[in-house]
């Protein structure tokens, strides 16, 4: 009699541990198929491409404006990325050029939002002495790291 409960127990266990692992499946299947979407094509920005063929034709004249300036500031912004040295007044210029792009962001709807990456500026702003300089993010010393806080 013991050992017939036994079973029950087990089989029901069983049950439970494959009815809580479907749910955890799906969502990895989810998550990680949208990866392989954004990664499968092709551009500069392979995330924003893939999104972009998604929307809706009849967007806003927000979205419609961010989505034309958005591959333009993306291409200037990591142009040679690793080679090239810009001015001080190149950078200024760069960074005059994100916040407007950034504003432009922030007047998406929260719908919108999500189904664009917000632009990013890939330098870090400092000053020290009362001169501002810029400096890409892998380039910081300790001291800098510490005053941004990282």
């Amino acid at each position: 009699m013991m050992n017939m409960m036994n079973r029950q127990t087990k089989s029901s266990t069983k049950w439970l541990k494959i009815g809580a692992l479907i749910p955890i499946g799906a969502l990895l299947i989810f998550v990680f198929s949208e990866k392989v979407l954004a990664d499968s094509t092709d551009g500069p920005d392979r995330s924003m491409a893939g999104l972009s063929e998604n929307l809706p034709e009849n967007r806003s004249p927000a979205m419609a404006a961010y989505l034309d300036k958005y591959g333009k500031y993306q291409l200037t912004a990591y142009e040679n990325f690793i080679f090239k040295n810009r001015t001080i007044e190149e950078l200024q210029a760069l960074f005059g050029v994100y916040q407007e792009f950034d504003l432009l962001y922030l007047n998406l709807t929260i719908e919108e939002r999500l189904m664009v990456k917000r632009p990013e500026f890939p330098y870090v702003r400092l000053e020290k002495d009362g001169v501002e300089y810029y400096k890409k993010l892998n380039e910081l010393n300790a001291e800098e790291r510490k005053k941004i806080g990282c």
